[in-house]
């Protein structure tokens, strides 16, 4: 079966979660939040909820692929920490999706987080990839962090396809000039590039530069804005900065 991408749609999200205005729930938050973080000598910033929930923002994407969000495998990748710590967020969303797919999380991978995702729903018949990122971390982490602008979240409903793709590329200890060999290899139309490779010159009919403030979402924000059935090749690319993974996805 070739399998590739059906449709994507994205969407920011102006405002908080409506859990955030639950005092109750802002009390519980800083108490597990202030538990994790002081035996590493780290300390919460504000006691104040103003982020979103990944479980609002996806049902929220569910709702705009409306039929096509039937699905057998789901997967959320995220990387800054949901503001409902207490939700098995990809159970809640088993039971939300149509379909009730079997349903995985993939974080603490950074950019490479929903490229990951695409490599485990490869050949999925009915297949939704959730990827998500929500803008405030009320705490220092200690290490080098991007935190978004913006809360913000895209949704790439995956299946059977007339044009098969080759499997993503997440490729560990990588600098971000090892892409332009591998976008000379694929020969796409359409290049995206995510803002870890910003500064890296690429050859292509089209060459589109992401959003660098939503390190997550940006590139598939991008795809969201220029994929259709008849596009051509495009590839999505991205270089994780701390964690030195390159990424590339391709589509079309």
């Amino acid at each position: 079966m070739s399998w590739g991408l059906r449709r994507v749609v994205a969407r920011r999200f102006p405002g908080p979660a409506a859990l955030a205005a639950d005092p109750a729930h802002a009390g519980r938050l800083a108490t597990y939040l202030t538990d994790l973080l002081t035996p590493y000598g780290l300390a919460l910033g504000t006691a104040e909820v103003a982020g979103q929930s990944y479980g609002e923002m996806a049902v929220a994407l569910l709702a705009d692929l409306g039929a096509d969000a039937f699905a057998d495998t789901l997967v959320l990748a995220y990387d800054i920490p949901d503001i409902a710590p207490g939700r098995a967020t990809a159970t809640y969303l088993s039971h939300v999706c149509p379909g009730g797919p079997m349903a995985f999380a993939v974080s603490d991978q950074g950019r490479a987080g929903a490229y990951t995702g695409l490599r485990l729903l490869r050949g999925q018949a009915r297949a939704l990839l959730l990827v998500v990122e929500q803008a405030e971390l009320p705490y220092d982490p200690g290490v080098p962090v991007l935190r978004p602008a913006a809360h913000a979240g895209v949704a790439l409903m995956l299946g059977e396809s007339t044009v098969d793709a080759p499997a993503p590329l997440v490729r560990t200890g990588a600098a971000p000039g090892d892409v332009v060999a591998e976008l000379d290899r694929l020969a796409p139309d359409v290049v995206i590039l995510g803002g870890g490779l910003s500064d890296v010159d690429v050859t292509a009919a089209k060459v589109l530069h992401a959003d660098p403030d939503q390190p997550m979402t940006g590139v598939w924000s991008a795809l969201a804005e220029v994929w259709s059935p008849d596009a051509g090749r495009i590839v999505v690319a991205d270089h994780d900065p701390v964690l030195r993974y390159l990424c590339v996805g391709v589509f079309g």
